[in-house]
């Protein structure tokens, strides 16, 4: 990973002294079944000018649009598709450095006057994930893959009719058997490659497995994928709810305050936190997404009036703490279905309307959202325009998106607003 050098070294190259770094302990199990990593991660924080830090991440669609296609498509052999899951070890270990990095040793290896020059990126370090990026696109460019323009995270390779989506070190393969463990083969050739398990409907396969932290499962029906429900634990935990009985609806309405009455430094701080951990988890539960919108509209100076209605969300949690995504098995992938909706001036304070929108792959759900719109609209007919613009450009995302993935879908937009409709 490194070589030790004089620390004078460091101070001629980079005019500074060595970045630190500290040992970093995370458990990938859970309490039950615990599972700890240790990595020395470097404390980087300061930006460079002169280099690139951009690092691609591809938006949970696009691993949704794999579970769409395997349940809908079939490979061009006639075969059903599988979902392989494969996992490098170690992945930012493996891209070479391509700029001076010095680091403090490590307490265990500390020598006076010494420290470490990078040989490969450390975690921590400002671009490991960037040059990371590049290391598996030179690889899977030369095993035939195209890398997506509108995704770079997405690659297709159209002799073996195989897709891939890449989040940080973990691949999610849409293919064949064979296809799968061929690309496990050659990868490991480049850098250790785990195989965690192959999902389809054969009797060898696996029927679950646990990506990004949910689950996903091969039921008779077709696929599902339920969101992390330690965060809803964790939320109603905090909130100190368990036992209370829960409510049937997650939010109401931004509402005037005449007399707002602000929360302390350290009540703001926890409702800070709260609502970001459900905003997180308000990616994949679009039943709490516009409860959570107004909740974070609040998050620079909220109030009691705040803290209550977080608390209204918690006793939502508490009557539905799970919620799954179904992709149905179906004959083909139709195309690109966006419904777009918009209530008006739904914001006592402020007179701004909601937009909402959900997004389908034939019956299948990818994508939903709610957001505030930017501009007060003067009439009810105005604000659905905005919501039907709004869906237009998440349409055709996910258009761009298909079309890394080897496919050209039309779009098709639906409204209940014959004014935005005759405005369009």
């Amino acid at each position: 990973v490194w070589s030790i050098v004089p620390e004078a070294e460091c101070w001629a190259t980079t005019g500074r002294g060595p970045i630190g770094g500290r040992w970093v302990d995370v458990n990938k199990g859970d309490k039950n079944n615990p599972d700890y990593r240790s990595r020395y991660v470097a404390q980087e924080i300061k930006d460079y000018q002169d280099t690139d830090m951009f690092a691609p991440m591809p938006p949970l669609e696009a691993k949704k649009a794999l579970f769409s296609l395997m349940a809908s498509e079939k490979h061009k052999s006639g075969k059903p598709y599988n979902l392989g899951f494969l996992d490098i070890k170690k992945a930012y270990l493996y891209a070479a450095a391509r700029r001076a990095v010095y680091v403090k040793l490590p307490p265990e290896e500390a020598v006076p006057g010494y420290c470490a020059k990078l040989n490969v990126f450390l975690y921590g370090t400002r671009d490991a994930a960037r040059n990371w990026e590049e290391t598996y696109t030179k690889a899977l460019r030369g095993l035939g893959f195209i890398q997506g323009r509108a995704c770079p995270c997405a690659f297709y390779n159209p002799v073996k009719d195989c897709r891939i989506i890449i989040h940080g070190d973990d691949f999610t393969v849409l293919g064949l058997d064979e296809d799968i463990l061929w690309l496990q083969k050659e990868l490991n050739n480049t850098f250790p490659t785990k195989l965690r398990g192959i999902l389809g409907t054969s009797d060898h396969h696996q029927k679950e497995i646990r990506i990004l932290n949910r689950v996903l499962r091969i039921t008779p029906g077709g696929l599902e994928y339920e969101p992390d429900v330690r965060h809803i634990e964790t939320i109603i935990q905090e909130l100190g709810l368990q036992g209370s009985n829960g409510v049937n609806t997650p939010g109401t309405k931004h509402k005037f305050e005449e007399e707002p009455c602000y929360l302390d430094a350290e009540q703001a701080t926890r409702y800070r936190g709260l609502v970001a951990r459900a905003n997180y988890v308000a990616q994949d539960r679009a039943d709490i997404q516009f409860a959570v919108k107004e909740l974070a509209r609040s998050a620079s100076s909220p109030t009691a009036e705040s803290w209550a209605a977080l608390k209204r969300l918690g006793r939502y949690l508490v009557s539905h703490p799970r919620a799954i995504t179904k992709f149905d098995w179906q004959e083909s992938m139709p195309g690109i279905t966006v419904e777009a909706d918009s209530d008006f001036a739904g914001c006592a304070a402020t007179r701004k309307s909601t937009s909402g929108g959900v997004i389908r792959l034939g019956r299948h759900v990818i994508k939903t959202w709610s957001s505030t719109q930017s501009l007060i609209a003067l009439s009810s007919g105005e604000a659905e325009y905005y919501a039907l613009v709004k869906g237009a450009c998440q349409g055709m995302g996910i258009k761009s998106l298909m079309l890394d993935l080897g496919y050209n879908l039309n779009i098709n937009m639906k409204t209940d607003s014959s004014a935005a409709f005759g405005i369009a």
